[in-house]
């Protein structure tokens, strides 16, 4: 136990290394002013804005306006690409007929498509849902094909030998066997929809949250906000990694012994 709490603090510490010499080149650079201050902010300024928002309830309001702009589309995209993975993944027919449009929309970035949503549905919140959507499912589908496909079919086969329907075969056998990609899936396409939300805001003004907030921030020149809404993006993604992400892959992969609990 005490040699594994060294280990994180290790780690912690070698983490930290990159992220204090950033702080200090940033706190040298406004200190001898290397460039305006509206531009580069101390990093005193930017925490003293930070406390400033948090106190008025600002930083609550935009994160929670990205949330609802976010975890809809971004629930349904896992959801529809496990099932199309999990058909796709199964099925040759399937395969051969989805695949090649699939691999044509992937190369295309999801904000080329944003002028068509917005002159069918407007700058509304739909037109963000509909933007993310069908970037974070071209993201996670990939995954989820290979997961289907790299399960033992041993592991089928045995399964229909047993009895099982077509059904049980899915949840019981496909789902736990391609857990490991459908995870990393989940994984790229959080990291795309992140990016994407706040590109989303910034470009659809009736959609609020984080984007907007930076937005409205560089029109008046009030950099030390930008600064906040950049660190609030990192901070977020990063927890969400370490604290989401890495632990439900520890599990997984720990789970079908593919590494040690204590490594």
């Amino acid at each position: 136990m005490r040699s594994m709490v060294k280990r994180q603090i290790k780690h912690i510490a070698l983490g930290s290394i990159p992220f204090l010499f950033i702080l200090f080149l940033w706190s040298i650079a406004t200190y001898f002013n290397w460039m305006p201050n509206w531009f580069l902010p101390s990093p005193l300024n930017v925490l003293e804005t930070f406390v400033g928002l948090t106190k008025e309830g600002i930083i609550l309001n935009i994160l929670y306006e990205s949330a609802l702009n976010l975890i809809l589309p971004f629930l349904l995209a896992i959801v529809v690409s496990i099932i199309f993975g999990i058909i796709i993944g199964t099925s040759s027919i399937a395969r051969k007929t989805f695949f090649p449009l699939i691999s044509t929309l992937y190369p295309i970035p999801s904000l080329a498509w944003l002028p068509f949503i917005i002159i069918i549905f407007g700058f509304t919140r739909l037109s963000v849902w509909i933007l993310l959507f069908s970037s974070t499912f071209l993201k996670m589908i990939y995954n989820m094909i290979i997961g289907v496909r790299s399960v033992n079919k041993i592991w089928i086969l045995t399964a229909k030998n047993l009895g099982l329907n077509k059904l049980q075969i899915v949840f019981k056998v496909i789902i736990p066997g391609a857990l490991p990609n459908i995870i990393t899936g989940i994984r790229i396409g959080f990291a795309s929809i992140w990016r994407s939300v706040i590109a989303a805001e910034m470009l659809i003004s009736g959609a609020g949250g984080l984007g907007k907030f930076m937005w409205n921030a560089q029109y008046t020149f009030d950099f030390a906000k930008v600064f906040v809404g950049i660190l609030l993006i990192a901070i977020i993604g990063l927890s969400i990694e370490i604290f989401i992400f890495k632990k439900l892959e520890a599990i997984t992969l720990e789970k079908w012994g593919i590494v040690d609990k204590e490594q």
